[in-house]
């Protein structure tokens, strides 16, 4: 989320519009018009898509081979300018490439805001009702969403441009000298910049020298730009961080407007970025991937595996058992987040995730691709913490409807089951099958699945490839990356066996419908869940149990979970009520226990490199990551990997792409498998 001075981190100030007798939008903030009635299209076609050459571009575009169009733009608005983009993209580029959107937005529409704007523009009817679905809600952060089968994604970021445009970037050493290094070498760039928006007259705040020269860090040679405006400010702005300036004729009244190309010969004394000051987070440079290995086919490995298959790479996956034969292998698993009043990393992430992963998966359902339901799920409070975080989160998400805060007869009323006190509501969430979902990512033409093998240790190759060697040594297959994904087997590997990862037993205990006196219409979420029924069989649980690695069925588990579901409801299991069978499996968790994804540290430069921050925490290291070239992680998601692996397979192929990422670069870092090594230097600890 981006930074606020507000005292409600979850507070996003939308947009107040006067939509006037002339029906015209104008926001009350700033006093100024989203479009202009008569010619809003004509003008964004005109200002944005032609002077920025996106025909000409998309009809060059190399039908050959797959590849990724960005643009960023200042100022999302009603979404005129994407729907527009969106439209041309859908009529010139190949069906093989991507077209990612990323827009800020300080001040977002309110969903019905958004559709009396959308009704003007009756030609984009079909896209605009596609981006109403699917708009996030009105929380700030950085939002992503997919759409049309994944070759359109659209990042939304809720929040002061000024605050969410540099948490893309990392470090000076990742964008200088950009003509002596090779595409790997730099951060992500952009191909196109709409600089929209309101006027500098009217939002001075946004037209800063922040905004130029992040534009500057996120560009490269050929990087055009486009805005309606031609004040003298933003034109030395921009020319100071390397573009060459052109101006030329305005739309309808306005009579000159600006456009460029970034030529990478910006003025020195020109404003530069405030970058992080350790850019250890960011996966080293290295030589472009077409071929990946990931180890291990449950969620994390499965959703990582398609990620990276729909963006060209060839994959080959390795299951020592079958695909979600571990904890992913549950028959039913709780799509859900659980919130804090005071939000740090694991909260913010934790909500992110979750909304990612509602979009993520909605579509997957309808189309009948994987198996669940999204009938809704209800999260019980169970202690005085809990009932004070509701009072707390009631106040500061009043006005969500993605989430709603119920108590007294509304329990039994949503769930069917006679409950008491409180509970937080997501009506958009459910259970999915996790088999199901990692069947369904590994269904891709560029995606191969060896079974009943299992690799022992990694190596790389006289070609600088890496491979993964079985017990006997000999090289199961090789590719370009690799991406550790096995869960707690990760620790058998020499070059992740550092990471603080642990086990955690978890049992599930199966019912008969006919074992209830109530049936429930939602999942029911206490110290345990309880989800529906299918096929006349109920999934309650799970047991948690720290240091066990037995996965042995317990009949004392049995009868704790079936004391958890009398706890809720004393008479709704029978008097014969039995569990007639189960299932154990083993989580894995991090020790501050969020996800670890990234690239995989050499610990030993770490300690040498930053070994200075054990004196000055503050110190600015302007040293590179040394990292496994090529080598990424992707476990620890706990007992939530239905929400978490979604978002966090987007991040690891934006890593491995070289791509804009879907989280800021505190989500980033706060996922790292680095950062337990840079604690402990910090703190002076052994390593």
């Amino acid at each position: 989320m981006a930074k606020s001075s507000h005292p409600n981190p979850y507070f996003l100030e939308a947009a107040s519009i006067d939509w006037g007798t002339d029906g015209v939008p104008r926001a009350d903030t700033y006093g100024d018009i989203y479009f202009s009635q008569e010619s809003g299209i004509h003008e964004s076609r005109h200002v944005f898509l032609f002077h920025n050459q996106l025909a000409e571009r998309w009809e060059a575009l190399d039908t050959q081979q797959s590849g990724r169009f960005t643009i960023i733009e200042t100022g999302f608005g009603t979404g005129l300018n994407f729907l527009l983009a969106w439209q041309l993209w859908q009529s010139l580029a190949p069906s093989n490439w991507q077209l990612h959107f990323i827009s800020v937005e300080k001040h977002p529409l309110h969903p019905a805001d958004l559709r009396r704007a959308h009704a003007y523009w009756p030609e984009l009817t079909h896209l605009a009702s596609i981006l109403q679905h699917n708009y996030p809600p009105l929380l700030p952060g950085q939002h992503r969403r997919m759409l049309n089968s994944a070759q359109v994604c659209l990042d939304l970021l809720f929040g002061d441009a000024l605050e969410c445009l540099p948490a893309l970037l990392d470090s000076p050493s990742a964008s200088s000298s950009r003509s002596q290094s090779s595409p790997l070498d730099r951060p992500p760039c952009v191909d196109a910049w709409f600089l929209d928006g309101f006027s500098p007259a009217s939002n001075p705040d946004m037209w800063h020298d922040t905004l130029f020269s992040c534009m500057g860090a996120l560009s490269d040679t050929g990087t055009t730009f486009a805005t309606f405006t031609s004040a003298g400010f933003v034109k030395r702005g921009l020319r100071g961080q390397g573009f060459a300036i052109e101006k030329v004729t305005g739309y309808g009244r306005k009579r000159e407007m600006l456009r460029g190309t970034f030529k990478n010969q910006s003025d020195a004394d020109a404003p530069k970025p405030e970058y992080v000051a350790v850019p250890w987070h960011r996966p080293s440079a290295s030589s472009a991937v077409n071929s990946a290995i990931v180890i291990g086919a449950g969620l994390a490995g499965c959703s990582t595996a398609r990620a990276l298959a729909q963006r060209g790479i060839k994959v080959t996956v390795i299951e020592r058992n079958t695909p979600a034969s571990g904890a992913s292998g549950n028959p039913q698993g709780v799509l859900y987040t659980k919130l804090s009043p005071a939000p740090g990393d694991l909260n913010q992430f934790t909500l992110t995730s979750f909304l990612y992963a509602l979009a993520h998966y909605r579509e997957r359902l309808a189309s009948g691709v994987i198996d669940g339901e999204l009938c809704g799920v209800l999260q019980l409070t169970n202690s005085k913490k809990d009932a004070v975080h509701f009072d707390q989160l009631k106040n500061l998400l009043a006005d969500q409807d993605w989430l709603q805060f119920l108590s007294g007869d509304e329990l039994e009323k949503i769930s069917g089951i006679s409950l008491s006190g409180q509970a937080f509501y997501y009506p958009n969430a459910g259970w999915l099958a996790p088999p199901s979902v990692c069947n369904a990512d590994l269904d891709h033409p560029n995606i191969r699945l060896i079974t009943h093998c299992k690799g022992v240790s990694l190596s790389n190759n006289e070609n600088g490839q890496w491979c993964v060697l079985d017990d006997e040594g000999q090289i199961i297959v090789d590719a370009d990356a690799v991406i550790v994904a096995n869960s707690n087997d990760a620790l058998q590997f020499s070059q992740t066996q550092h990471l603080p990862i642990k086990p955690i037993r978890g049992q599930l205990s199966y019912l008969n419908e006919s074992d209830l006196t109530q049936i429930p219409q939602c999942v029911i979420c206490h110290e345990g869940y309880l989800a529906p029924p299918v096929a006349g069989k109920l999934c309650i649980g799970a047991s948690f149990t720290l240091r066990d690695s037995n996965t042995a069925l317990r009949e004392s588990d049995h009868d704790s979970n079936l004391a958890q579901l009398k706890a809720i409801s004393p008479n709704l299991l029978k008097s014969t009520a039995s569990a007639h069978d189960g299932r154990a499996s083993l989580r894995c968790s991090s020790s501050d226990y969020l996800p670890i994804v990234g690239a995989a540290p050499i610990v030993a430069d770490y300690a040498k490199n930053y070994a200075a921050l054990g004196k000055d925490a503050r110190l600015c290291i302007d040293t590179a990551a040394s990292n496994y070239p090529r080598l990424y992680i992707n476990i620890a998601h706990g007992s939530r990997g239905l929400t978490s692996t979604p978002v966090c397979a987007e991040l690891l192929a934006s890593y491995i792409c070289g791509e804009v990422r879907p989280l800021p670069r505190h989500l980033c870092e706060a996922l790292s498998p680095a950062r337990f090594t840079m604690r402990k230097i910090i703190r002076n600890q052994k390593i």
